[in-house]
């Protein structure tokens, strides 16, 4: 009786995930507010770019059906789909701080300067700071669940 070889399940482990984002995180570091705004808003494209592929590539969606669609739409046909259910946690997570960072950040940040002063805007930079480590965090793990095929 034959036995099938069952594949070797390659692993990553938090420290890594930590050590590979802090890297990431490092073209961040010498820009202001609004760079880093525009570094993030063109980093969420990507990311969305990369998962309207996955879904072309993995469950044969038209590609030009999608093209319209938002992070969040794609987000919810991956779930539909049913990629693995933790990246759907974390990109939910990223979905809504595309939202608030693309909708309301920057309206709320010169508000908060107008009424307080120069610096009045630390929450807004905190809550965009969050944002842009869990993105950093979803593009690493994006590329590594391609590179090890770990989307099951």
């Amino acid at each position: 009786m034959r036995t099938k070889k069952r594949k070797k399940e390659v692993r990553i482990e938090g420290h890594e995930i930590a050590e590979h984002v802090g890297k990431r995180l490092k073209k961040y570091k010498k820009l202001n507010f609004l760079e880093q705004f525009a570094l993030f808003m063109g980093q969420v494209q990507i990311l969305e770019f990369g998962l309207k592929r996955l879904l072309a590539r993995r469950y044969k969606y038209d590609v030009d059906h999608m093209e319209k669609w938002t992070l969040g739409r794609t987000t919810k046909e991956l779930k539909r789909s049913g990629l693995r259910p933790d990246f759907i946690v974390l990109l939910e997570s990223v979905v809504e701080y595309r939202n608030y960072i693309a909708h309301e950040l920057l309206a709320n940040e010169f508000m908060m300067r107008s009424l307080l002063g120069g610096d009045g805007g630390r929450f807004e930079l905190r809550r965009m700071q969050k944002g842009i480590y869990e993105l950093e965090q979803i593009m690493f793990l994006y590329d590594w669940c391609e590179e090890h095929n770990g989307w099951e």
